[in-house]
């Protein structure tokens, strides 16, 4: 009985160990996280947040691979993936938002300068 339970607990632990080390997510996570860094995710409140949780989420992960938790760090890393691909999104918002208002301010300009026209000319007829 003893025999049987042992050989049950290292299968089991075994199979735990077996677990890949996940590289290429971590390599995605991190390629993700730079990108949101190169499109300006610290210079928008939002998106800064997610943009430290993305990259404090990568250390975790490297830390826990390097203890043979890969499991545990390939999870961390898909988190990390996500928060950097939010981040990105929420800095592209941002700056579209920044864009269009951009767009409704000319507007607004070149409409109130037609109006002076218009009169401009109404009074010198």
């Amino acid at each position: 009985m003893k025999t049987k339970l042992l050989c049950a607990l290292a299968l089991c632990g075994a199979g735990c160990a077996s677990y890949p080390a996940p590289v290429t997510h971590l390599a995605s996570s991190v390629a993700a996280t730079r990108g949101a860094q190169e499109a300006g995710a610290s210079q928008v409140p939002e998106a800064a947040l997610q943009l430290k949780l993305a990259e404090e989420q990568n250390s975790t992960a490297k830390k826990m691979m390097k203890k043979g938790q890969n499991e545990h760090a390939d999870f961390m890393t898909l988190r990390a993936y996500n928060d950097a691909s939010l981040s990105l999104a929420l800095t592209r918002e941002e700056s579209a938002r920044r864009r269009a208002q951009q767009s409704a301010e000319l507007a607004r300009l070149a409409a109130e300068r037609e109006r002076e026209s218009v009169a401009q000319q109404n009074l010198s007829q």
